[in-house]
């Protein structure tokens, strides 16, 4: 009797770290995949408003040393044809029926002036409060107006009021960098728990024995001879 009971004692005990490792590998799995989820959702919602502006601000490779601007001239355009272009759009995704287009110049250290369209930003559109048209229309949109500018080394004609390449760096290490590694780990996490992530080792066939050599007539008449 008392070695049933024991018996019985350790199937409960094994059944019971079973059912624990059961909830805890279920519990770990919903937390991995949420930040999985989280993370891919982070990714398609950062992507196109943040990460791609920095990413083109980057390539764009402004100056760092700030030029002198002067604003020339000011279009208060009507018409998705002649608004193909916008100095301050508020939205990104939609097309702008009115725009207001800003011809400037500028002068970049002993060199003559040069003629230049200026943008809010690279792009030349946002979302509030990052990009607030009005402030800028107000600042820049009139003819005369003078203020330091940032000139694009790969197009010399385009040119932005403020620029700054760590905050430009640090834009995509938020938006990209932080969700693809918390997702990165998230996927191995739930490999790691339920795949088969080693690769498996192939299995040597066996040896066969050494074949013994065959032996001819007149071979087996000597060896009965000797």
């Amino acid at each position: 009797m008392r070695g049933g009971s024991s018996e019985r004692l350790v199937v409960r005990a094994s059944r019971r770290r079973g059912e624990t490792r059961a909830k805890l590998t279920r519990y770990i799995t919903i937390s991995l995949a949420a930040v999985l989820g989280g993370g891919s959702s982070a990714l398609l919602f950062l992507v196109p408003l943040y990460a791609d502006p920095a990413l083109s601000a980057l390539a764009a490779d402004f100056d760092p040393v700030p030029a002198e601007c002067v604003t020339e001239r000011r279009d208060d355009r009507l018409g998705l044809d002649n608004c193909t272009w916008a100095s301050c759009r508020e939205g990104c995704t939609s097309d702008a029926y009115k725009c207001i287009q800003l011809h400037v110049k500028y002068k970049a250290y002993v060199e003559d002036w040069r003629p230049a369209v200026l943008y809010v930003n690279i792009k030349g559109c946002g979302y509030p409060p990052t990009v607030n048209c009005e402030n800028f229309t107000l600042n820049y949109g009139y003819v005369g107006a003078r203020y330091p500018c940032f000139w694009s080394r790969a197009d010399t004609t385009v040119v932005v009021p403020t620029w700054s390449r760590g905050e430009q760096v640090a834009t995509v290490t938020r938006t990209l960098a932080l969700p693809l590694f918390l997702s990165g780990c998230a996927g191995i996490g739930l490999c790691a728990l339920h795949c088969e992530c080693r690769p498996r080792r192939r299995r040597r066939p066996p040896r066969r024995p050494p074949r013994l050599p065959t032996l001819s007539i007149d071979d087996t008449t000597v060896y009965r001879l000797a």
